[in-house]
């Protein structure tokens, strides 16, 4: 399964699963990040991180239903 971990400028975290889902809100991208590694522990699978940073300019085309696109999103497969 893959999870994202949204950091909002509060540095709370949201975390989402991919269809973009929320599943819960964390004081700390750490602390979602513990939850994740323990989900993957019991699960029994290896964890991988990916973080992508998302600017404030303009969106693409593509993206132009999303809002508030400032912070950090990290994917965890």
């Amino acid at each position: 399964m893959i999870f994202f971990i949204k950091e909002w400028p509060n540095r709370t975290a949201t975390l989402m699963a991919d269809n973009g889902a929320v599943l819960w809100s964390f004081c700390s991208v750490e602390e979602a990040r513990r939850v994740c590694d323990e989900w993957y522990r019991v699960q029994g699978e290896k964890v991988e991180y990916r973080l992508y940073t998302l600017r404030d300019e303009e969106p693409p085309v593509e993206y132009e239903g999303l809002q508030e696109l400032s912070g950090a999103c990290c994917a965890v497969a």
